[in-house]
C-alpha cells in the first residue's frame, strides 16, 4: 500500500499519489490533475503511451489486461514501495507492484525500477523498468479467506 508518509518533498509526494490513484482504481479521474497533457507513460516490453488520449484509449480497451494476458482476472492493483529518491525534477522509485485477481491471486508481481519526471507540479513522464520475464509467471495461489472488502479495509481503501 502506498504511504504519503514517506515523500520527502513535493516531487516525491505526487509520485506517490500518481501510485495511490493507480491502487485506488482512479486514476482516469485525477489522471488531469496529476499529470501533463502529453504524459507518457513507459512499461518494459509495452508500447510506449504518449498523451492522456493514448492512457485513456488503453484503459477504454481494458486497461494493461488487454496487453499482458496473465491480466486478464486482474481486479485491483497495489504496489510496496522500497525505496523513493529524488533529484530535481525526478523522482526514483524501487518498488514490487502487484497485479490481485478478486480470488486472492496475485497475478504478476514485477520488482520495478521507475522514474517520474514532474514539471510545474505534474507528471510529465512514468518510466518503469523491470523483467518481461514476469509476463509469463505462475500467479500465487488462491486464498480461500481472500475478500476484495477485507483487502481494501486492511490497505485503508
Amino acid at each position: 500500500m502506498i504511504d504519503l508518509g514517506m515523500a520527502a518533498n513535493d516531487n516525491e509526494r505526487l509520485a506517490l499519489e500518481l501510485f495511490l490513484a493507480m491502487e485506488n482504481g482512479n486514476l482516469l479521474d485525477v489522471m488531469s490533475e496529476l499529470c501533463t497533457p502529453d504524459f507518457i507513460w513507459a512499461n518494459s516490453g509495452l508500447p510506449m503511451l504518449r498523451g492522456q488520449s493514448e492512457i485513456q484509449a488503453l484503459f477504454a480497451k481494458g486497461g494493461f489486461r488487454s496487453e499482458i494476458p496473465i491480466l486478464a482476472d486482474q481486479t485491483h492493483f497495489s504496489a510496496d514501495v522500497i525505496h523513493i529518491a529524488s533529484r530535481g525534477n525526478a523522482v526514483l522509485t524501487e518498488r514490487i507492484d502487484h497485479h490481485w485477481a478478486a480470488d486472492g491471486r496475485d497475478l504478476m508481481t514485477p520488482h520495478i525500477a521507475g522514474v517520474i519526471e514532474i514539471e510545474g507540479g505534474r507528471a510529465t513522464a512514468l518510466r518503469d523498468f523491470y523483467d518481461v520475464e514476469c509476463y509469463q509467471q505462475a500467479p500465487s495461489e488462491v486464498d480461500p479467506q481472500f475478500t476484495l472488502a477485507a483487502h481494501n479495509a486492511r490497505n485503508g481503501h
